[in-house]
């Protein structure tokens, strides 16, 4: 096979690690669909692992993937002209060296191809890797397609749009960017057949209320400008949405064909266009299929009202999260995200009262939050009567703007690491520990405390929103509708409990009231 597109394992600290199972590579999966109808044969290789009793350890790492031996064996049975290798996320980014490495060491004239949001932004340093060939920047189809057919003719790359490389002469190179794809229904759907897609498929997750659940994406990008963000890496600030006819179409085809029963919809912003939104839910009610689906990756609200909630709720929507992210102003101004909380809020009571489950993300840890913003954040939470809410330790991931002010203040540079040939161990688990959700210090809190205002966050609410139910137990009694909805509430009721437990470890009055007067003392200076 001429083509191969490897979907990476990852390696953790043994001092710090939990086994995640892979997820479906759907850019790989989109990647070899647009090939495939450009009459471009390739194969996708999971390196990933489905059980950590298979995971591979030393004495610093642990890897949850297959041996360099399976992988060399692979590549000399494949005999490969170009492989093809995503690189989302920072945390990775040595696995994927690593990988090349291996590539090249059992064929040496095999190009490697990187692609991905941190091969995107990094994509000088990434190339001072004499084992990566090319990478592709931003959204693949079109640049991957072009620079494949290129290789395997034997014709100059230098024309292709969208790649960076190495030149003879030791230049790096950046090409012109690529227009992205105005047309999305003309990408074919995800080669979910190339791989074994079952192996991926939610059984029993205690978050989803029928099972099997699989992901699909409506939309590319976001028009948004949240500090946090990673997504303007490869979609930059535009957003184009498929029709609600395609996507419908390829709800049909999971439900026919994988006897899927549940759909999250993994976009950064799903409901951007309105008419397209309302449009996917009449397809669905059309059709009459007896799907449910959810949108955890948040929902732009500002762009909801009460009708479309009532209709998403026919159409099979059963929890909708909204990405709050913060009940600060300042906070949320800063952050980007300056719609209103009330709009929000009136939104959630309405999606509550007529049975959808709703849950709020918030975020805790940007550079300059006092203990005053987060205070708000927790009390916001409870007063929207949200479902339930999260409170994740934000996560500067290097390809983000807030990554910028936390080099700015001094708090966190992994430049050097990412530009260095050498593994840095020390700067690796500094990096894998904020990276990690392990948290990060700001100016105004040391990791450990934010670990504690998380737990905190958690517990206050859970012990609310017990109350809140025993009080007035309509709040629960309208999501029941059937014996689907009764299950689904008391296996809600064992999580909520299990992370209640987990967090009585509390942050005590003494401490709370020290670090606010810390955090406003630091304000004044």
């Amino acid at each position: 096979m001429n083509i191969l597109l490897f979907n990476p394992y990852y390696s953790q600290l043994t001092n710090n690690y939990s086994f995640i199972l892979p997820a479906p590579p759907m850019g790989l999966m989109y990647l070899a669909g647009f090939l495939r109808k450009n009459n471009v044969d390739c194969k996708i290789i999971e390196l990933g692992i489905f059980a950590a009793t298979d995971s591979i350890k030393t004495d610093r790492m642990v890897r949850f993937g297959i041996s360099d031996e399976t992988i060399e064996r692979t590549i000399a049975q494949e005999n490969p002209k170009l492989i093809g290798l995503t690189c989302m996320y920072s945390i990775y980014y040595r696995d994927c060296i690593e990988i090349a490495d291996t590539i090249k060491r059992i064929s040496p004239n095999t190009k490697v191809v990187l692609g991905g949001n941190h091969a995107s932004s990094y994509w000088r340093e990434m190339l001072k890797h004499r084992s990566i060939d090319f990478i592709v920047i931003g959204e693949g189809e079109e640049t991957f397609l072009e620079l494949t057919n290129c290789i395997l003719k034997g014709a100059p790359t230098g024309s292709i749009k969208g790649i960076a490389y190495k030149a003879a002469s030791g230049e790096f190179i950046k090409t012109p960017a690529r227009p992205l794809i105005k047309d999305l229904d003309s990408i074919p759907f995800p080669a979910l057949d190339l791989l074994d897609f079952k192996r991926y498929l939610s059984e029993g997750n205690p978050f989803a209320m029928r099972s099997p659940a699989a992901g699909v994406i409506s939309s590319r990008g976001c028009p948004g400008d949240c500090v946090y963000c990673t997504v303007k890496a490869v979609w930059g600030r535009s957003w184009r949405g498929r029709s609600p006819k395609n996507v419908v179409d390829e709800i049909e085809f999971l439900y026919n064909t994988y006897s899927i029963r549940e759909i999250a919809f993994l976009d950064d912003s799903a409901s951007v266009d309105r008419t397209r939104w309302e449009g996917i839910c009449d397809e669905i009610i059309k059709r009459k299929i007896d799907i449910k689906w959810t949108t955890p990756n948040g929902i732009a609200h500002w762009t909801l009202n009460k009708d479309i909630l009532r209709k998403m709720k026919k159409a099979g929507c059963y929890r909708i999260t909204f990405g709050i992210e913060s009940g600060h102003p300042a906070t949320r101004k800063f952050l980007g995200k300056p719609y209103s909380l009330a709009q929000a809020k009136e939104l959630i009571q309405y999606a509550n009262r007529i049975g959808i489950w709703t849950i709020c993300t918030n975020i805790i840890g940007f550079p300059y939050e006092t203990m005053e913003s987060i205070r708000e954040t927790m009390r916001f939470s409870k007063s929207c009567d949200t479902d339930f809410a999260t409170f994740y330790l934000l996560i500067p991931q290097p390809t983000s703007d807030v990554y910028q002010y936390f080099k700015k203040e001094g708090l966190l540079n992994f430049d050097k690491f990412f530009d260095s040939e050498e593994f840095d161990e020390k700067e690796f688990e500094k990096l894998n520990s904020v990276l990690n959700e392990i948290g990060t210090d700001t100016l105004y809190f040391k990791k450990e405390e934010l670990n504690k205002l998380q737990k905190t966050a958690y517990r206050t609410f859970i012990v609310h929103r017990i109350w809140s139910y025993l009080l007035n137990p309509l709040k629960l009694i309208r999501k029941v509708h059937s014996m689907e909805d009764a299950r689904y509430i008391l296996r809600l009721i064992k999580m909520g409990w299990g992370i209640f437990v987990r967090t009585l470890n509390p942050l005590n009055k003494k401490t709370s009231d020290y670090l606010y007067s810390k955090s406003k003392a630091n304000l004044t200076k």
